[in-house]
């Protein structure tokens, strides 16, 4: 286990080598001895030309007088792309964000934060369940909803592992994030939001994951993350049917 705790500024400040903003020494060493650090450094490591055409407008405004040019990848030094995507994912959380030329409600904003995720996002988690249950009793408050830890845990080909409270135009959502035996992450986010309760999870693809969305009338529900269908279709059903 590493001696302190190194924030993700230190840590993005580490890849690019600027030694004025982190002790990059001290975490180059304590990464080959803590494999829960280096994966947090893998996992702040991504495609930032995925990133740059996604979203655009994070892309960093160019210098008084320098001539505009298409960006790429190349031109977009790391540091801009790892902090843009810390901006996005706040930005997310909060609300804040303008979106693309979708009209886009909470599970436009939310498809596009678990886009960001991988398996290294969740792989290193590996919480006791008298801890997991306090930490649903925390988040669940949030929207006014008790949250079964057995009943996130009845299906075997997806581990749970954490849950945390974000925020969308005001209202608290929470997120129930898991890792599939393929190595996939998911989540399941819920929100307050009185309506007509759903016949059954609705099934689509957003952000090139499979997702399934569905109402009880007093709360609105989406599953969302990997590539196999089936297993969202399998899980929804079992969620929507039995409560969480």
């Amino acid at each position: 286990m590493q001696d302190r705790y190194f924030t993700d500024e230190e840590l993005v400040a580490y890849l690019d080598g600027e030694a004025e903003h982190a002790p990059v020494d001290v975490i180059r060493e304590a990464v080959g001895r803590d494999p829960a650090l280096a994966r947090r450094v893998a996992a702040l490591q991504f495609n930032a030309g995925g990133l740059a055409e996604g979203y655009p407008a994070l892309l960093p405004a160019p210098r008084s007088g320098a001539p505009v040019r298409a960006a790429t990848p190349a031109a977009w030094p790391r540091s801009a792309s790892i902090a843009a995507a810390v901006a996005l994912a706040a930005g997310i959380a909060l609300g804040t964000l303008i979106p693309d030329s979708r009209s886009a409600g909470w599970v436009d904003y939310v498809a596009a934060y678990q886009a960001l995720y991988s398996s290294s996002t969740l792989s290193h988690i590996s919480a006791v369940p008298d801890e997991q249950a306090s930490e649903l009793v925390r988040v669940g408050a949030a929207i006014g909803k008790s949250i079964s830890l057995d009943r996130l845990n009845a299906f075997p080909e997806a581990d749970y592992k954490r849950a945390q409270v974000l925020s969308f135009e005001g209202k608290a959502l929470i997120q129930l994030a898991f890792l599939t035996s393929a190595g996939e992450p998911l989540a399941l986010c819920i929100i307050r939001s009185a309506g007509m309760p759903s016949d059954a999870p609705e099934l689509s693809e957003m952000e090139g994951m499979h997702a399934a969305h569905w109402s009880d009338g007093t709360y609105e529900y989406l599953l969302i993350g990997g590539s196999d269908d089936a297993l969202i279709r399998r899980i929804s059903s079992g969620f929507a049917s039995t409560g969480v």
